[in-house]
């Protein structure tokens, strides 16, 4: 695998910089690729924009910082305006429908829109689960890590009495696509 760029955008409190730990992770611990996060948040943690950049490789990683986003995943309006910058023409590009509705030029992106924070909230009743969802969207559409890995790590990672709950958001990350 050649290197390999993902861009997840939100606002604080939807979980994209816990589902970026989790891609990092799995890539790391449980398939022995090179992997790096590298998070921002506004001075507003709660409620204002935030990414997360995640660098894959088979090689060591010598610059650090994403340049052409291979698959970008936003749930809101202002990140992805701020964000979508360095999205290659060709990427995958996944968005929340009810939440980002101005997309202006999408280039020759392979974009997704689905309602993913309302069928989180009306399928697993908290958006706690969003980063679990997000990881398993990115999952299935970059299969940039095996599945079956995820599903393993994530089952060890949940914390007490949520491992049923996080299996229903990989498989509603999986289906939303």
């Amino acid at each position: 695998m050649e290197r390999y760029e993902i861009r997840l955008g939100a606002v604080g409190g939807q979980g994209i910089i816990t589902a970026g730990a989790l891609l990092v992770d799995i890539a790391v611990e449980k398939e022995g690729k090179h992997a790096l996060e590298s998070p921002t948040y506004t001075a507003t943690v709660r409620g204002g924009p935030t990414k997360v950049d995640i660098i894959l490789s088979d090689e060591k990683i010598v610059f650090p910082q994403a340049s052409q986003i291979d698959c970008f995943i936003c749930t809101y309006q202002k990140p992805y305006d701020l964000y979508k910058n360095r999205v290659k023409d060709d990427a995958i590009v996944v968005v929340d429908s009810n939440l980002v509705p101005d997309l202006g030029g999408t280039k020759n992106w392979k974009l997704y829109k689905i309602p993913l924070i309302h069928e989180i909230k009306k399928q697993l009743g908290n958006i706690v689960f969003t980063s679990v969802v997000t990881l398993a969207i990115t999952q299935k559409l970059t299969n940039i890590i095996d599945y079956d890995n995820m599903v393993d790590f994530v089952k060890n990672w949940a914390p007490k009495g949520t491992t049923e709950l996080n299996m229903k958001a990989i498989e509603l990350g999986r289906n939303l696509v």
